[in-house]
Parts: structure tokens; C-alpha cells; sequence
């Protein structure tokens, strides 16, 4: 069956130097009713389908492990709309009572990201079912308008590079951009999602592993039912410092107060921290379940750093929470075989001592080392049997 490939370069989405894709048109079905989520929002007054360009052919690599083939990939693509041809009610082949908030302008495809696919500012790309985009080196998503995939449990979104960490560079959303993924798999990049001051993102339903970072977060949001796999990195090493650039970390917060609940760390190794946040943050951790790491939270930002954490379970862990001059909470949380529970208390006093009440800890007692002990960190009120509440829900 004969072949046909496309460029997409629009204000829309525009790759830089082309991204080749096969597969059927922009979709013009509904939602499924499976999506995961409420319909994304239409689109700004205006905003244009992607046109297309001749290209050369992009069909999407057979041998790669980390691409299953998308269901209605095949060839035989049929007419493109052209740039400008008005907004998504307008795509070549939609029904005219469809409405705009069901388009996607990629469903059930494989797209091939030969150079960075740039959403534009006030401008918005749907995403829907079945999408799979495979990125070459050094390529970014980069979100300066909105960026919503849409997948289902069954039918995921998938952002992937070669299937090795920094592969490709992952999902930026600039200032102003907006961020909105629900049941994606994001893998292989240097940072999954690096969201950056200013923006806004919210992740549901996601896994993301296989990548340098999962994902550095410079601004508020959310992650909830997420799966955070540690890369296993070889240049992992222990590092106090928390910054972007540090070679540590899976999910590193940097002068923000996301939050992050119902999700899972795991697939760490000795010396690789699951959460790492820096600077300013009043984060919130809430039904976590993070194991076999080296720090679960590592925690070195001052005085203005007070992540809260509850309903969560810390499982053979070197330690549990390292809190540099910070000032957690934890409450209602469970710690089952730690080296130290809580610990690395440096540069902190006693105004800024972690507090811990009502935590079941598996040894009979908290395991605090000396550094938080002597400045006044004690366990209150623990409990005498695991919160059976603790842990994930519904992921």
C-alpha cells in the first residue's frame, strides 16, 4: 500500500524543520466516552487546523520496542486541510453538529519528530486516543499556548524518544504555556516534563519513566495517579544542591508548591532520590507510595521550604525524608524498613525542625538521626498500626 507522508507546520503546531506522520487525518470523531476526563476546552477564537506540506516519507520506525504500532496507523491518508483554513469545526471531513470540543488534531497515530513541534502562544493542540510521537535527539514539545492529550487507559498518549534516557529533550511548557495530559506515557527524554516559572500544568493518569528526570517542575501544578520511574542514570550521584541540572533526582521541585497525590515512585537505585525540592516550597504529598531509593523526599531549601506530606508510605529507604534546613510536616504516614526514617538535619534549628505525628513506624519508633534528634525533632502521637488509608488510591 503506497505511503503518504506530511509535514505539519502551522501557527498551530509548527516543527521547525518537519515532523513526518502516518496514519489517519486529524480526527473529526467524538470523544470516547472512556477518555479519562472531562472534554478539553475549545480552542481560542481563530486558531487554525494544521496545514501540511509535502514531505518525505515518515512512517514510523518498525523496530522500535518502545513504539507499539498505533491502531489505525496505516498509509492512506486522505486530503489535509491547508493552514488558515479556519478552526477545528472547519476540518476537511467533520460534521457540521460536531462539536469544536471534540476535535483532536492527532487521534490513534504515529508521528515522527524530525525537529521541535512548538505549539504557539494562545494557540491549542488536541490530542486524542491511541497517539503515539516519537522525538529524534535533541527534539522538544514545546508548549507556549495549550497542549491537551486526551488519552484512554486502553489507548494512551505516548511521547517517546529512542527508549534510553536523554534520547530526545521532553515536554517543555514555557511561561504562559499550559499543560494538560491524561492517561500519557511520556519515556526516554532528559526531562519528561520540565515545567517552567510562569506556566501551568495538570497530569492524570500518567507514566513517565526511562527519562534523566521525569520531570523538574518550576511552577504550581498538579500530578495525581501518576507512575514516576527512576531512570537508573550512571552519572547518578549524591548531590545536597538541588538545581535542574543536578544528577540526581526523579521528580525535582525548584521554588514551587505542586501537588502531587495518588501516584507511585519506584525503580530507583542507591544512590537516586525519588522527590528533590529546592528553594521556597510549600509543596503537598499526599497518598504516596515511594520504595528502594535512596532518599524518598530530599528536602534542602531554608526556612521558606515547608513541604507537607500525609497518608504516605516510606519503604526501604536509606532514608525516608533528608531535610537540609526545612521545615516538613508528616502525618498519618507509614515507614517499613528504612535506614532513617527522617535525617540530615544540617544548618536547620529548632524553629525549623521537621514535625512527625501520627506515623505508624515498623521499627517500633521514628529512626531520626542525630542532626534532626538534636534539634528538637520528635515523633507525636504515633500510631500503632499502619493507616490502612495510606498509599495510592485508585491508581
Amino acid at each position: 500500500m503506497a505511503e503518504n507522508s506530511r509535514c505539519v507546520i502551522a501557527v498551530l503546531a509548527l516543527c521547525a524543520w518537519g515532523c513526518t506522520e502516518t496514519g489517519p487525518e486529524p480526527a473529526t470523531s467524538q470523544r470516547p466516552a472512556d477518555s479519562g476526563g472531562p472534554p478539553a476546552a475549545a480552542g481560542p477564537a481563530g486558531s487554525t487546523s494544521p496545514g501540511a506540506v509535502g514531505g518525505a516519507s515518515g512512517a514510523a520506525a518498525s523496530g522500535n520496542p518502545d513504539q507499539p504500532s498505533a491502531a489505525g496507523s496505516t498509509a492512506g491518508a486522505g486530503p489535509v486541510p491547508t493552514a488558515g483554513s479556519g478552526g477545528a469545526a472547519d476540518t476537511a471531513g467533520a460534521p457540521a453538529d460536531l462539536p469544536a470540543s471534540a476535535q483532536y488534531d492527532h487521534e490513534n497515530e504515529a508521528v515522527n519528530l524530525d525537529a521541535d513541534l512548538v505549539v504557539a502562544a494562545g494557540a491549542t493542540l488536541r490530542v486524542g486516543p491511541g497517539t503515539t510521537f516519537t522525538a529524534r535527539t535533541g527534539v522538544k514539545v514545546q508548549v507556549l499556548g495549550t497542549l491537551v492529550a486526551a488519552g484512554t487507559a486502553g489507548a494512551p498518549v505516548k511521547f517517546l524518544g529512542a527508549g534510553m534516557p536523554r534520547s530526545w529533550h521532553g515536554i517543555v511548557v514555557e511561561s504562559g504555556g499550559t499543560l494538560e495530559l491524561t492517561h500519557v506515557a511520556i519515556g526516554g527524554a532528559t526531562y519528561g516534563i520540565h515545567a517552567l516559572p510562569g506556566s501551568d500544568f495538570t497530569v492524570d493518569h500518567a507514566d513517565i519513566g526511562t527519562s534523566f528526570k521525569a520531570a523538574v517542575v518550576q511552577s504550581d501544578g498538579s500530578f495525581d495517579h501518576t507512575r514516576f520511574h527512576a531512570s537508573g542514570d550512571p552519572t547518578f550521584s549524591p548531590v545536597n544542591e538541588v538545581s535542574v541540572e543536578d544528577v540526581n533526582g526523579t521528580l525535582t521541585i525548584l521554588d514551587a508548591s505542586p501537588t502531587v497525590s495518588n501516584s507511585r515512585f519506584d525503580g530507583s537505585a542507591a544512590l537516586v532520590d525519588m522527590i528533590r525540592v529546592g528553594g521556597a516550597s510549600s509543596a503537598v504529598f499526599d497518598h504516596l507510595y515511594i520504595a528502594d531509593a535512596h532518599c524518598g523526599i530530599h528536602a534542602n531549601g531554608g526556612v521558606n521550604s515547608t513541604p507537607v506530606v500525609t497518608n504516605t508510605i516510606f519503604e526501604r529507604l536509606a532514608y525516608g525524608l533528608m531535610v537540609y534546613a526545612t521545615k516538613p510536616s508528616i502525618s498519618d504516614s507509614v515507614f517499613i524498613d528504612n535506614g532513617n526514617d527522617v535525617g540530615f538535619c544540617f544548618d536547620a534549628t529548632e524553629a525549623n525542625a521537621p514535625t512527625l505525628a501520627n506515623n505508624f513506624y515498623s521499627s517500633g519508633a521514628a529512626l531520626i538521626d542525630p542532626t534532626c534528634f538534636q534539634i528538637g525533632t520528635v515523633a507525636t502521637n504515633s500510631a500503632a498500626s499502619a493507616n490502612p488509608e495510606a498509599g495510592p488510591m485508585g491508581l
